[in-house]
């Protein structure tokens, strides 16, 4: 109770020093000149110019931004839901070049918020601000005395006010200026910076204004364009050469990743398509309702950059997670199945055997048929069936930060339903996979001998260590953008809505860029991690085979021999019969080269005699 007490004694002391410098209405009779409206409070309820001095005697737009502060507390509290387009009027007047006098609050809008928020003030012991007295307001609005009747309490009976704005002669009523105060001061109360919503009665949903700041400042705004722009790019250029490079590829794990590139590729076409369109033409358009006033879109099939954007991006994205997990539950399979191969006995080929195992390869390419038909069912029906909910429901919006049109941007139930759901199936599914491989890999690492007599040779379970370290590298960017869209989930009431209404001074939650940059970055990281993967030892082998060293293979010199062109045999002669059973048993030794002795040749006539040591060609 002491805060709350201490927070509407500020707004006590802030009603006590605008008495002391309030001003009669119309006293000051010096040419006006129109400003724009620079305080954030009042900015985007129907006019965009006011005049100072205020109805309250302020000089300047500072002190009157000073003194609304103070009435956050009561703000916050929902006495009235015209007590902030009142605090507005009064403080911050509406201007134009065709009423010599600011145009403030009626004096039936002001009995209305005392009415409601008088008794409030007087349970902590406060009265009712003189400066605000209401009888210092112009009884109705009319010819002589233009002011607003503010846009009437929800299921009351006041009649919506219209600003007259003379023209000519005569003067005519202004509609805009009263529709978009009582849209969104009727009906977006609870949000954060209620004044830059509107009220679309069609969808009863509340739509933010296409300029606003709500969440983010246009520099954050600037700095996040900049960042996802050259990473879509980047991830479109690498996915279009990597499924170049797959289609001219013949192996196997690379048809398998052909379709997940393929995905990814895609999805950096929707984000260029949002960056070529531009913000304004993708995420913002126009309602029946309020053909002038250019809103955040939060049901964004009229607009083809948005439905194009949405299209590739979710229905591509979400395919790849289907895919990624097809591919994780391939490798568990292959690892199972290469070491099944292994532990199969080697039999010696037979005719029957040969009959078994071409039964077994037929039945086996069978089930590898079924495989992967029910996988290209998975991988391409289920993102079907959520893209056709997605829109039927119509619940295509764009996001403040980037202008993208996704699903959940301005609605966490759909992000939870639509978005985080299914991302963390297919993630789970396709992780129990990985580590139930990975557990097969590691106590299998090393395969057996082969065994003598054994024709078959051992099935290498290696050649999947490859795609098995790519699905792992895959998976960490997955689990980053699986954080960021459960942070986003579970923060966005916080961000977008008011606290509870309390006494107590709350300050207002700053909305973080991380998960939004993170979320739309892994998006793109994962097309860059399939292509890098895809690209990467090709790279390596053009430069090699382009750039690398080139050695010249000389032709190795042996040293010339006397024999060279003949093969020879030393003869040794035992000596003795001991000598013949001692060679029996060792190995025969031969003499050097060095040692032997030449050979003499006689003539035919003459008889050879052998020593025992001569080289016999």
């Amino acid at each position: 109770m002491s805060a709350a007490r201490s927070a509407l004694l500020l707004v006590a002391v802030a009603f006590l020093t605008t008495a002391t410098v309030g001003v009669q209405i119309g006293a000051d009779q010096s040419p006006r000149v129109c400003e724009p409206i620079r305080i954030e409070l009042c900015r985007g309820i129907g006019y965009n110019e006011t005049s100072m001095p205020n109805l309250v005697g302020h000089e300047l737009q500072a002190d009157a931004d000073f003194t609304l502060k103070t009435f956050s507390p009561l703000i916050q509290y929902g006495c009235s839901a015209q007590l902030h387009f009142f605090l507005c009027s009064a403080y911050v007047p509406m201007c134009t070049s065709k009423v010599p006098e600011p145009i403030g609050p009626c004096r039936g809008l002001c009995e209305t918020v005392r009415d409601r928020c008088n008794p409030v003030l007087q349970g902590f012991g406060f009265p009712w601000p003189t400066a605000l007295d209401c009888n210092r307001f112009p009884k109705e609005n009319n010819h002589e005395h233009m002011c607003m009747e503010g846009p009437g309490e929800p299921g009351g009976n006041t009649i919506v006010g219209q600003g007259i704005i003379p023209g000519g002669n005569g003067a005519h009523f202004s509609p805009p200026i009263s529709k978009i105060t009582s849209t969104y001061q009727t009906s977006c109360q609870g949000l954060t910076k209620s004044h830059h919503y509107v009220r679309l009665n069609r969808s009863g949903r509340c739509a933010p204004l296409c300029e606003s700041d709500i969440l983010f400042d246009q520099h954050e705004k600037y700095v996040a364009e900049i960042w996802v722009t050259a990473w879509s790019y980047a991830a479109l250029g690498t996915a279009v050469i990597a499924t170049l490079c797959l289609i001219f590829s013949e192996a196997k794990w690379d048809k398998l990743l052909m379709p997940l590139v393929t995905c990814h590729s895609l999805v950096a076409v929707g984000w260029t398509i949002r960056f070529v369109a531009g913000r304004n033409a993708t995420a913002c358009g126009y309602d029946p309702q309020l053909p002038g006033v250019s809103l955040l879109l939060i049901d964004g099939l009229s607009n083809a950059p948005c439905a194009a954007t949405f299209l590739l991006r979710y229905y591509f994205g979400m395919s790849a997670g289907v895919w990624w997990s097809i591919l994780c539950l391939e490798w568990h399979r292959g690892i199972r199945r290469a070491r099944s191969d292994i532990n199969e006995p080697a039999v010696v080929s037979t005719s029957n055997n040969n009959n078994n195992n071409n039964n077994n390869k037929l039945s086996k390419n069978k089930k590898n048929e079924t495989f992967s038909t029910l996988s290209q069912l998975a991988a391409w029906g289920l993102p079907a069936l959520q893209t056709v909910a997605v829109l039927v429901a119509r619940n295509v919006d764009a996001d403040e930060l980037l202008g993208a049109c996704y699903v959940g941007n301005q609605n966490d139930k759909n992000l939870r339903l639509l978005v985080a759901t299914p991302l963390s199936s297919y993630w789970i599914f396709g992780s129990v996979n990985l580590f139930a491989g990975y557990l097969v890999y590691r106590r299998n690492r090393t395969p057996p001998p082969i065994l003598p007599g054994s024709l078959q040779a051992p099935v290498s379970i290696f050649n999947l260590n490859g795609v098995g370290t790519f699905l792992f590298i895959y998976c960490v960017p997955s689990a980053l953008l699986l954080i960021a869209v459960f942070y986003e989930f579970a923060n966005s009431d916080v961000w977008l809505n008011l606290p509870q209404p309390s006494f107590e001074p709350t300050p207002p939650v700053k909305a973080p860029m991380w998960p939004f940059m993170t979320r739309a970055f892994m998006e793109l990281m994962l097309g860059v991690v399939s292509s890098a993967w895809v690209l990467g030892p090709r790279i390596t082998t053009f430069y090699k085979n382009r750039f690398g060293p080139k050695y010249k293979q000389t032709p190795v010199k042996y040293p010339s021999t006397a024999y060279s062109t003949a093969s020879y045999q030393t003869v040794c002669q035992p000596s003795s019969v001991l000598t013949m059973d001692k060679m029996s048993r060792m190995p025969r030794k031969y003499p050097p080269h060095t040692v032997r002795k030449p050979r003499g040749y006689k003539m035919s006539s003459q008889s050879l005699a052998y020593n025992g040591s001569e080289t016999v060609l």
